[in-house]
């Protein structure tokens, strides 16, 4: 056992790009996966009874000191990811280590005896953001009304092309279920069997009658 240890940690100093891909697998269990996980169970928490042996007061402060630091967490996660959305194209080839260093980081973020995302949380982005809160709450502001002026204007072509795309996907389903269907079906006379395909051609090309109307209804958008 200590020989394969040693021979993995070689290989990690020596080589860390034969052991990246095992590292990025890791940082995304710990990174998304079980935070994930976390704030499910802490959501949920409040509206489930307490665990045996803990009154429901003792179980209400931990769920909401576990849905804090997941807060916190998730925010600079956030930061984190934008950061390293600008810098990828370079981190790998200057930093050959950097998989397992974002892995380390990760864990040190959600330990319980390092608490890294509220110390970061607390000591960094507090001070920041609230110096600007009020600046960005404004550029927030504008940015939904803008949304909401860009959903409005272009609410009937997406609305048509929503409709267009799920009866495509109906007749696509009822096609593929005639394609699957065998030609002899047992158990139907010759004249059942013909009226079975006359129903299923029918609506096979239901489609592009279907798309023409509601092309003809939304052509004054």
């Amino acid at each position: 056992m200590d020989g394969v240890v040693t021979r993995v940690g070689l290989q990690l100093l020596l080589e860390p790009a034969s052991t990246a891909w095992i590292a990025r697998g890791a940082c995304v269990a710990a990174g998304s996966v079980y935070p994930a996980y976390a704030t499910y169970k802490a959501v949920l928490a409040p509206k489930r009874p307490p665990p045996p042996g803990r009154t429901a007061a003792a179980a209400s402060l931990e769920a909401e000191s576990a849905r804090d630091a997941l807060l916190k967490y998730w925010a600079v996660w956030g930061l984190a990811c934008a950061a390293e959305r600008l810098l990828e194209a370079h981190i790998d080839r200057v930093f050959p280590y950097y998989p397992h260093a974002k892995l380390a980081f990760l864990l040190w973020l959600q330990l319980h005896n390092t608490h890294g995302a509220s110390l970061l949380f607390d000591r960094y982005l507090v001070p920041h953001l609230c110096r600007y809160e009020r600046k960005l709450d404004i550029m927030l502001e504008a940015g939904a009304q803008l949304a909401e002026v860009f959903y409005s204007t272009y609410a009937g072509p997406i609305g048509y092309m929503r409709r267009a795309l799920g009866l495509a996907a109906t007749q696509l389903a009822a096609l593929l279920k005639w394609l699957a269907t065998p030609d002899d079906p047992p158990g139907l006379d010759p004249q059942q069997q013909q009226q079975q395909q006359q129903q299923q051609q029918g609506g096979v090309a239901g489609l592009g009658s279907n798309l023409r109307r509601r092309g003809g209804g939304g052509s004054g958008l």
